[in-house]
């Protein structure tokens, strides 16, 4: 009879909460997934970090809701802490989509911490050849290419003092990246104009990593 009442009570305390009985959505990890991403992209960034942490505490073993929590810190202004989200989201990666997404986040990130070197260490890594069919991202609310991509490694090797080089298909410098990403052939005189040029592009493309 006791065990009856307890339990009775607890129905009637989580019911109280929500509003009726419990429901299945609160307990799928991909229901979870789905919420966070929609108050993401409605600017509700606390809200899309508590869903993806709960989504992360009912399964850690999945890159999903550490790819929302590192997009999330990004959003929020946390890159450092974005970038070991990300880091540890490539321990449980099978796909090809998730990589993407983590590699545009963990890059994104990168470049918001200062951290040029690793942003050039990346993509040596990781080959964009091998993701170009993937694009565009649809988790959230920006449409990413590979161009956005080349301009975040020319910010990078243009912070490190690599502006140009006399070799054209030398890829280390800044120029030659922003010109994969550019239509029209841009030819370097100063460093002036060459950020000009990055942030014109930044301006006008729907991708946008909070540098």
């Amino acid at each position: 009879m006791v065990r009856w009442f307890i339990l009775l009570m607890l129905v009637g305390i989580m019911s109280g909460c929500s509003g009726g009985i419990l429901t299945e959505k609160m307990f799928d990890y991909d229901a979870l997934i789905d919420e966070g991403w929609e108050h993401y992209n409605k600017n509700r960034y606390d809200d899309a970090s508590l869903s993806f942490i709960n989504a992360k505490k009912m399964d850690d073993t999945r890159p999903e809701a550490y790819i929302g929590c590192g997009w999330t810190l990004l959003r929020k202004q946390h890159p450092d802490s974005a970038v070991v989200v990300f880091r540890t989201s490539f321990d449980y990666i099978t796909g090809i989509s998730d990589s993407l997404d983590a590699l545009c986040g963990l890059a994104g990130s990168y470049l918001a911490y200062g951290k040029d070197t690793n942003v050039v260490n990346l993509f040596k890594q990781y080959e964009m050849s091998y993701y170009k069919d993937s694009f565009p991202l649809r988790k959230h609310d920006m449409f990413l290419d590979t161009g956005d991509l080349e301009v975040v490694q020319a910010m990078a090797y243009y912070r490190l003092g690599l502006y140009s080089a006399s070799e054209s298909a030398d890829p280390d410098n800044a120029v030659f990246h922003l010109n994969q990403a550019l239509l029209i052939t841009y030819e370097y005189t100063d460093p002036q104009s060459l950020m000009k040029k990055m942030i014109e592009y930044r301006e006008q493309s729907e991708g946008d990593y909070h540098i």
